[in-house]
């Protein structure tokens, strides 16, 4: 199994347990909020517009940000909604073996 179905998996596990959150508002609130998110994770086919946005949320919450390889619509589809260019997750756990994917 390649690294980008296993991503598509353990996002879609992380979702169906209550761990992630999804849409720029959403995403925006969280981080304000001090809402626990542990990891930023962006599509590879977002805008620079959208990159940049996202990566200073990112910096001004100290959360950390990666890049996939999935797009939006691998990114959307991997939790049960459309067009999300990207996704946050709120557990320890999950960012561990996100990244643990992310880094092989």
């Amino acid at each position: 199994m390649n690294n980008k179905v296993k991503l598509i998996n353990i996002v879609s596990i992380a979702c169906r347990a209550g761990k992630v959150m999804s849409g720029e508002f959403v995403i925006e609130k969280a981080l304000s909020s001090k809402n626990n998110i542990k990891l930023i994770l962006l599509a590879n086919d977002v805008a620079d517009a959208t990159k940049a946005k996202y990566e200073k949320m990112a910096k001004n919450s100290k959360v950390l940000l990666r890049y996939t390889e999935l797009t939006k619509d691998e990114m959307a589809n991997s939790i049960g909604k459309t067009d999300r260019a990207a996704i946050a997750i709120s557990d320890e756990g999950f960012k561990k073996a996100i990244l643990k994917i992310l880094d092989n």
